[in-house]
């Protein structure tokens, strides 16, 4: 199955995503702010990314798509944030992402999108 990177400050919400892709048989890890996922994503390899927008820090979910897709082109990468306009969707979309997502969502939504889009 697929190696799936999670990035959410929320580690209550990596944990449910992470134990509903484990039991689906991905292979799973949490970054929980954008310098963890930046490094973990330098030293290996995902097929997917899941990307919250807003992070603690001087860096956010926009710069952890575009520092993913300019070391890994080929990862898929689904954003997703509590709250949406069309510049956010714009600026997510132009930094490298797949799909956007607005919380609340279903975690079939996810795996959807995942495995039955481009």
């Amino acid at each position: 199955m697929g190696k799936i990177l999670i990035v959410d400050d929320e580690k209550d919400m990596c944990e449910v995503l992470a134990q509903y892709f484990s039991s689906e048989g991905h292979e799973v890890d949490c970054a929980y702010d954008a310098e963890q996922a930046i490094h973990k994503s330098q030293n290996k390899k995902y097929h997917f990314a899941l990307v919250d927008l807003v992070m603690p820090g001087r860096m956010n979910g926009i710069d952890v798509i575009r520092q993913i897709k300019q070391d890994s082109p080929k990862t898929k990468i689904i954003a997703y944030s509590g709250f949406c306009d069309l510049d956010i969707a714009d600026r997510v979309v132009n930094a490298g992402a797949n799909h956007f997502l607005t919380k609340p969502f279903k975690q079939q939504q996810l795996s959807y999108l995942m495995f039955n889009t481009n």
